[in-house]
């Protein structure tokens, strides 16, 4: 028989096996759950931040992609027959002209149309004489124009020039009349475009020769790559600028000056250029002859490759983009 101590110590342990037995249980039903928050909280402990502010030194750079190709820059030489017409496309969307050609209405105003032009944010007529402005009276008849060069020189002997003039003018179109050094904003500082010649002054000459050395002289460069524009300059004016800029004349391609006529293009010019490329632009079997033998033999010498228009028709160079 057992004693009543006996009896309380048996109870005793039949209680406490009954709560081991719970704890089990209720161990066991928790497990995966306390397993779970177990690991996290020892990964976490040990793992460094996904993002701290801080760029982590050690980690690998991100791959940047594909490389985009700059905008391109696009400038054509227009077949305007016996006459001079550029056109340029810049890299942030606007346009250039310079000079008309020789008719009012065709060529420059076919090349237009087709190319969807309905503005242009920069004309520039570099000097006076018909063949160079002529063409210019469709652009400002029939489409918007933002700003127009000019050089101050007048034609004395060309009412036409007088009468567009006034014209533009009259449109309110706004006018500058840059002078040699001068910079023009026309996508700066992706391009840069100087100024090497211009008659910024009030004259006025009937004299070809005077007129032409009043051209409006442009250096355009993009991506290290330099387009001159020289109107009809002639070589004792070209003689002027080597002495001035010598160097700075360098560029990769060159608008050749009168069309190739005898009375540009000089060595000492080309010498100071070098040009890689040189375009003409100059009508079919023109009265006078151009490009002269001699242009050519010139412009071989300092190994330009040359284009014409009165071959080719019209030509395009460019700069970046794909």
């Amino acid at each position: 028989m057992r004693t009543k101590s006996q009896t309380t110590t048996v109870n005793l342990k039949k209680l406490f096996t009954a709560v081991l037995l719970l704890s089990g249980l209720l161990v066991f039903s928790q497990g995966p759950r306390l397993f779970a928050a177990s690991a996290f909280e020892s990964l976490s402990s040990n793992a460094s931040p996904v993002f701290s502010g801080v760029p982590d030194p050690s980690a690998p750079a991100p791959f940047p992609g594909p490389l985009k190709a700059p905008p391109p820059l696009n400038a054509y030489f227009i077949s305007v027959g016996e006459g001079d017409a550029e056109y340029i496309e810049l890299p942030n969307g606007g346009n250039v002209l310079i000079d008309g050609g020789p008719n009012p209405t065709a060529p420059l105003a076919q090349f237009l149309l087709q190319h969807g032009v309905k503005r242009i944010n920069h004309v520039v007529l570099t000097h006076p004489h018909l063949d160079h402005y002529a063409g210019l009276s469709f652009v400002f008849t029939n489409l918007k124009v933002d700003n127009f060069y000019d050089t101050r020189e007048d034609n004395t002997g060309a009412a036409g020039a007088k009468i567009l003039r006034d014209k533009i003018s009259a449109m309110g179109v706004n006018t500058i009349y840059p002078s040699p050094g001068d910079s023009l904003n026309w996508d700066m500082p992706e391009v840069q475009v100087n100024v090497f010649n211009a008659c910024a002054a009030p004259g006025g000459s009937n004299s070809g020769p005077v007129i032409n050395n009043c051209s409006i002289v442009l250096k355009v460069t993009y991506q290290n790559t330099s387009l001159l524009f020289v109107g009809d300059m002639q070589s004792d004016q070209e003689a002027n600028l080597v002495a001035k800029y010598g160097a700075l004349l360098q560029s990769d391609v060159l608008k050749v000056g009168h069309h190739g006529s005898n009375t540009a293009t000089s060595p000492a010019f080309l010498n100071a250029v070098k040009p890689k490329y040189a375009y003409i632009e100059v009508g079919k079997d023109n009265i006078f002859a151009f490009p002269a033998p001699v242009t050519l033999s010139n412009l071989q010498a300092v190994g330009a490759t040359v284009f014409r228009t009165d071959l080719g028709g019209t030509q395009q160079f460019r700069i970046g983009g794909q």
